[in-house]
């Protein structure tokens, strides 16, 4: 399998941001292969803040992802469409956001980790501590596997078995993206 370089609950890295503070506590991914489509969905959009220096540095990372010129990763550079989205969750609790990407062919999935084997079939690693679950797909030893024919989503839930000491310093960054907001 090809190194994995974007992933799906730290934002910056569709944008090409070197150790992202930003994370999801849940990602819904949707492949739709008619389409060529991937749609990734993250929800409760948080960041680790420990002092206010964090703060500040989260603040500014935010500020660059949501500006409409924020140029995306140079892994993308093939993909034909390119779309990005903040908003606030319907109860307005937390900031959400999603990214739709066109891609051109099936290799263009390897940067996510995603590839077809063998059989023809769309595969991916697991990783148990991301918490990965899917009604669409097939979990065996170190792989899930995806009909190549049919969209197909999976969740990623990362945070889950976060250490205590560390959820503590978890802050949602709805009012970051409020203050920033024009």
């Amino acid at each position: 399998m090809e190194q994995i370089k974007i992933l799906f609950f730290v934002i910056g890295t569709f944008f090409g941001v070197e150790q992202s503070r930003i994370v999801a506590e849940k990602t819904t991914v949707t492949v739709n292969p008619a389409s060529k489509t991937i749609t990734v969905l993250q929800e409760n959009l948080m960041g680790i803040i420990q002092a206010e220096s964090d703060s500040l540095e989260i603040q500014k990372e935010l500020k660059q992802l949501i500006s409409p010129n924020q140029p995306w990763s140079a892994e993308f550079e093939n993909y034909t469409k390119k779309e990005k989205l903040f908003f606030s969750s319907e109860d307005d609790h937390t900031l959400n956001s999603t990214l739709t990407l066109t891609y051109s062919d099936a290799k263009d999935l390897k940067v996510f980790g995603i590839e077809v084997n063998k059989e023809g079939l769309f595969s991916m690693t697991n990783f148990p501590k991301s918490h990965i679950k899917s009604t669409d797909g097939t979990l065996g030893e170190r792989y899930w596997t995806f009909k190549a024919d049919q969209p197909f989503s999976f969740t990623e839930a990362p945070l889950t078995d976060m250490p205590e000491a560390y959820e503590k310093l978890l802050k949602g960054l709805l009012p970051f993206w409020k203050a920033l907001k024009p």
